[in-house]
Parts: structure tokens; sequence; C-alpha cells
């Protein structure tokens, strides 16, 4: 199992000539191989060995009703750990009808679903992956741009598709499972429209859209391994394992000060003692990384301050070295800093048409793009990494659960290969998976037509206020029943 402790991405010093996508269609070869190959790729590639639902009634009663032709179908999941989109086709492909055979219901025949993605995917995967994403419906969308025909594809295909659309809300990684960050409005935007479409074309069916949140269960047995992780993490730092610096001098949380945890739960103190040192590696590598940009905080300044002035450094080195302006929340930067890195690495002309010279200056482009990246990448991880979600298990002497432990290790692994140019390829796996989709009440957009028509902002911030809910909802039912 990859510990991302080495691998590192190769630079990228030479413009390439653009992949180009077959238009998204179904074509039975490939949705037979996810069929075949995808329980064998989630155990030997995402270190997956079980997959389960929460309330899976919910999932099967909804594919039941998109399938009968009662209703068009969003399936909208957290996208914490980055490979949602293979963990829901998974489960889309065998889950369902598993679970639809264990509550004694008829499984839909040859379910699927069609996924949105970033338009740059193409671009950083391999020729595998350009091929199969189109021939399984999947779409590409931009985040910066817009795209006239592919939106036309996209509002078709939630309209007439023989499968659901699934997407993500949050619009890229969020990095942790059991908080919600933020919440994007695209996917509203399309099941309204669909909404209006049906209705235009006096079709009876429904608007639904089902949030699916997705978690790793995690118990104390897996502690041994996250202390080992731990350790290696401590040491590339060149930290000694038995006490870290920092400790006593972190002055922003009133955890600090907390008393010790009871010794009458050993499996608690040991948790809570993980936890000091993952707080420990936080505060080092935040030193790291602010050596690298030459940043001097402030006497006294809260590890929250430095964190938010090192991420606007390294978005403000990204937008130099591109020639850009800044535009937009944090988020909003990233996506615009991408788009504009990957179309220098991948220009829209062929380069290989161009002169010696012209050629030249591309490839210079091309490789000032991707380091250029490299300062968006670890922005893309870093709004994320919020450290009261660490903090909350620690206050009043508590301790963190195991699932937040495991997050946070991942993510303090996946910030320090980005500080030496990785990406999220370079994500590392500790342990491995036992996987539980948690689905909540579906949201019917039909019934809201009248609010969208009437304030069409209100009713988007409505929806995404009622998803975030049923996204929390979930998520406690699950900690609450795993810790």
């Amino acid at each position: 199992m990859h510990t991302g402790s080495e691998r590192l991405i190769k630079p990228i010093t030479v413009a390439k000539k653009r992949p180009r996508l077959a238009p998204p269609a179904l074509d039975p070869l490939a949705l037979a191989l996810v069929d075949r190959i995808g329980p064998l790729y989630a155990k030997l590639a995402l270190g997956i060995s079980s997959i389960s639902f929460l309330r899976g009634e919910r999932f099967v009663r909804a594919a039941a009703e998109f399938y009968e032709g009662r209703a068009r179908l969003i399936l909208a999941f957290r996208h914490p750990y980055g490979d949602e989109p293979q963990i829901l086709s998974l489960a889309m492909h065998r889950g369902l009808v598993r679970e639809a055979r264990a509550l004694g219901l008829a499984p839909p025949r040859k379910p699927h679903c069609l996924f949105l993605h970033g338009y740059e995917v193409p671009l950083w995967s391999g020729p595998l992956v350009r091929w199969i994403l189109p021939r399984t419906g999947a779409m590409p969308v931009y985040h910066v741009r817009r795209d006239g025909a592919g939106l036309r594809n996209i509002r078709r295909a939630l309209r007439e598709g023989a499968h659901p659309l699934a997407l993500a809300p949050e619009g890229q990684s969020s990095y942790r499972s059991e908080t919600l960050p933020r919440i994007e409005h695209g996917g509203f935007q399309l099941g309204f429209w669909c909404a209006e479409e049906l209705e235009a074309a006096g079709r009876p069916e429904k608007v639904h859209i089902l949030p699916i949140s997705v978690h790793e269960r995690h118990g104390d047995g897996d502690l041994p391994a996250l202390e080992a992780r731990c350790a290696e993490l401590e040491k590339s730092l060149g930290l000694p394992t038995a006490k870290l610096p920092g400790r006593a001098a972190e002055p922003t949380t009133a955890s600090a000060a907390s008393p010790p945890p009871s010794a009458a739960n050993p499996a608690n103190e040991r948790r809570r003692a993980l936890g000091l040192r993952l707080r420990d590696l936080d505060l080092a590598l935040l030193a790291t990384a602010e050596a690298y940009y030459g940043l001097k905080p402030t006497d006294g300044a809260s590890r929250d301050v430095r964190h938010s002035s090192l991420l606007e450094e390294a978005l403000r080195r990204a937008e130099a070295m591109l020639g850009m302006e800044a535009e937009g929340d944090t988020i909003n930067r990233v996506y615009r800093i991408r788009h504009e890195g990957w179309n220098r690495v991948f220009p829209e002309d062929d380069p290989g048409g161009l002169s010696p010279r012209a050629r030249a200056v591309a490839d210079r482009r091309a490789g000032e793009a991707w380091y250029a990246m490299r300062h968006m990448e670890l922005v893309d991880l870093g709004y994320y990494l919020d450290a009261a979600y660490l903090e909350e298990g620690l206050a009043e002497g508590r301790a963190p659960s195991v699932g937040r432990l495991s997050e946070t290790l991942h993510n303090l692994y996946d910030f320090s290969a980005r500080l030496a140019g990785g990406n999220i390829s370079d994500r590392p796996r500790l342990l491995r998976r036992r996987l539980v989709l948690a689905v909540g009440e579906p949201l019917e957009l039909r019934s809201r037509l009248g609010a969208y028509r009437a304030d069409r902002r209100a009713a988007l911030d409505e929806a995404s206020r009622d998803l975030a809910s049923e996204w929390i909802r979930s998520t406690k039912e699950f900690t609450d029943g795993n810790s």
C-alpha cells in the first residue's frame, strides 16, 4: 500500500498536445469493464475492504423511483477522500443490487450513474481514464468558464438519460468527512432547470437530489498502524517521537491547558496522546512551509492566523508566476490558477506545429505553469486543514475519534508531500478502508419551483442549506454509531 513517503510526481517541462475525449455515450464494453474490474480495483488500488450503507433503503427507493420513471435523480455525494466517484460507481453497480436484495426488494437491472468531472481530470490522468470516462457517460465541467455545449449535454442527460446524474456539490475534494466546508450551487441549478423543463413538457416526474456522505469506519485496532505512520512522518521532519516541540508553546486553544485524560480508559489515553502528536506535526509542517515561503509570523500569532497568511502567500506566488490578478475567494482563485496552468501545459493549439523558437517558449510557459501549480496544490489542500477538526476531540481532556485521527494524519502526510512538489496523486493510503455510505432523505425540487421563480438566489441558498442539514444529520448518525 502506498504510504506517500517518497513517490512524487515528475515536473512537466514541455507543452503537450491536448488529448481530445470522445463524445459522452454509453459503451457496453466500458460498462462491463467497470462492472467486472471494479471490486478488484477497489481492493488493490483504493485499499477498500468493504462498502456498506447506512439507511440504504433510501438509496434503493430513490433508484427505484428513477428507473421506474417516476423521478429524475441527482446523486449528491460528499467528496472528502478524492476517490468518491470510483466508490459510488462500485456502490451503484454492486452495492445497490446487494442492498435491494437484502431488503427483499427487486433490484434495478444494470444500474449505473453518469458522473460530472473536472475538465482537467483527463489532462493529468492516463489513457485508460481518458478512454473510459466518456464511454461510461461521464461529462466534463468547468469552474471558471462557460461551456454551452457541455452544459446542454448535462441538462439533456439529467432530463432524458437512462441513468441518474452524480456530482459533488462541494466542487472538489474537501479532505474531511465529519464537517462540511462549502457547497456550490451548480448542482441545484441543474435540478431546477430540469424541473422547469419537465413542467414545460407536461411530464409528471419529480426531481430528487439524494444526499450521500462517504465515511471510513475505524476503531482502536487501527491505532498501532496510525502511531507507526505518525512516527515515520515525525522522522521525515527530523522530529523526535518521544517529545515534540510546540506542545507547551501553542497558545491558541483552550485545550493546550486541558487536564490529562483519565487512565481508566487506556484506548482514550492512547488516542489523546496521538492527537497531541498530530497537533505538533501540524505546527512543525506549518513552520517548515513558512520557512520555504520566507514568512516570519508575528510573535504570539495564532496557528490559524499563520496558516491563513501561508495560503495567501502561496496563492500570490502562483498568480504572480502566471501573470494573474487575484479574483474571488480562496477556492475560486485555486480554480483559476488550475485552469490557466493546465491550459499552458496542454495548449488548445497543438504545440507540435510551432516553429522551434515558439516551441521553446511554449515549453518554458508549460514548465512555469507546472511550478506555479505546486503553490496552488498546497492551497487546494491547506484550505481544508482546520485545526478545530482535531481540537474538538482534545478539548477538556477528551480523546479524538480514530476517524478524525486517521483523516488528520492522512492530511498531514499529504501536506508534507505537497510541500515537496506533490499533488493529490501522492495522497497516501495508510490503512485498509471499511467504507460506509450514509444516505439522507432526498430533496424534491419541483415542489420548490414557485419559490425558485420568485427569488432564484434565495431558493438555491435554501436548497443548499437543506442538503447540508441532511449531510450533517447522516454524518452524526454514522459517528454516533461508530463511537
